[in-house]
C-alpha cells in the first residue's frame, strides 16, 4: 500500500496500474492473498480510485480463475459490486494448475465474464500460453529445482 500511495503520487508517465484482487470477499481474499489482512481490498481501491482522478487512465483488476474457489455468479457480482464501470477493466486469467488449484472450465469463466458485462464491468479473458513447456504464469515460481 506505502509503494501504490507513492506511485499514485509520484509517477505521471502513462503506465498501466494492475492490481490482482483474486476474490472480493474480505475472508476468501485473505487465504489467496494474506496481504490483505495488512491492506484491505476497500483501501487499496480506494487508492486506485484516486489513481484514476489524477491520471485518467483505467485500473486493470488481474483475477485468476479458481475451479470452485472464486468462479461463482456469485463471487462475480461480489466482484463488480465494488468496481466501478469506466475507472475499472477485468482481465480474467485461467489458473494454470501447480497444485492445491484447477483451473475454472471455460463455461465458467465466460459466466463469470458476462455477469460483469452486465454489471457493464469491462471484462477480457487472457490467452494461456507456455503450459506446455510449464512456463505459463505461475508455473515457474512453484517448480522444484
Amino acid at each position: 500500500m506505502p509503494g501504490l500511495t507513492r506511485f499514485v503520487d509520484e509517477v505521471e508517465e502513462p503506465i498501466r496500474l494492475a492490481l490482482s484482487i483474486h476474490a472480493a470477499e474480505g475472508r476468501l481474499r485473505s487465504e489467496l492473498m494474506p496481504v490483505n489482512d495488512r491492506y484491505p481490498l476497500a483501501d487499496v481501491l480506494a487508492e486506485c480510485r484516486r489513481y484514476f482522478e489524477l491520471r485518467r487512465r483505467k485500473v486493470f483488476v488481474e483475477y485468476v480463475m479458481l475451479a470452485g474457489v472464486n468462479d461463482s455468479p456469485a463471487a462475480a457480482r461480489r466482484l463488480a459490486a465494488v468496481l466501478e464501470p469506466g475507472v475499472f477493466k477485468v482481465n480474467l486469467i485461467p489458473y494454470n494448475p501447480t497444485g492445491s488449484f484447477e483451473g475454472s472450465p471455460r463455461a465458467a469463466i465466460e459466466a463469470f465474464k458476462r455477469v460483469l458485462e452486465a454489471a457493464r464491468i469491462p471484462a477480457t479473458v487472457r490467452l494461456t500460453r507456455g503450459r506446455d513447456i510449464e512456463a505459463a504464469c505461475g508455473q515457474l515460481a512453484s517448480a522444484r529445482v
